[in-house]
């Protein structure tokens, strides 16, 4: 075998790769709680709250830590939300702290609540920039939109719906075909 066909066997060997290679011989569950850690370790998702904010949840946290073992359990967790305003449905928590809880199963550390509380702010946040863009098509400041107004801007802004569309997404916005709608209403819908 001549050095050129040596160099092009080694090559091809080189492009034979398997799932497994570079993935790291360790459980699931102990790369996920590396991957935890160097998120925690990561402040990026931190920026959203000021010193204030910090040290109120970190407060609150070690409150509802009730055996300072510096973890809570999914009850604490709860509480401890509901106590600083952030509301969450039950499945939907239960499956975040499922996400969030650390190796052993004992609960979440502190830094899984900023994760949760970013989560609702973030949601906050749409919430709001979507009432602002209802607002600046309900020139006359009333908390209602006109539909026959909301349908033609359907149609003309934006992803243009046709007729047949705007007119099946009216069915949601004015299911009662009252002539306007509350757009709160609309936006609490929207965001289900």
């Amino acid at each position: 075998m001549n050095q050129t066909q040596t160099n092009l066997s080694q090559v091809r060997q080189k492009e034979k790769v398997s799932l497994n290679d570079g993935l790291p011989k360790i459980d699931p569950r102990t790369v996920i709680e590396e991957l935890k850690s160097h998120l925690y370790s990561d402040d990026n998702f931190k920026k959203l709250f000021s010193d204030a904010e910090d040290k109120k949840y970190r407060e609150n946290f070690q409150l509802f830590d009730r055996d300072s073992d510096e973890r809570i359990n999914f009850t604490e967790l709860q509480e401890l939300l509901t106590s600083i305003g952030y509301v969450y449905d039950e499945q939907e928590l239960s499956e975040l702290y499922k996400e969030l809880e650390d190796s052993e199963g004992q609960g979440i550390r502190s830094d899984a609540l900023f994760i949760l509380v970013s989560k609702k702010k973030r949601e906050q946040d749409r919430e709001e920039q979507l009432i602002e863009a209802f607002k600046s098509v309900d020139l006359e400041n009333t908390g209602y939109i006109q539909s026959e107004h909301f349908k033609e801007l359907l149609m003309t802004m934006g992803y243009r719906f046709t007729e047949d569309e705007a007119d099946e997404y009216m069915k949601f916005i004015d299911p009662k075909n009252e002539g306007k709608f509350l757009y709160i209403d609309i936006v609490k819908k929207i965001l289900k």
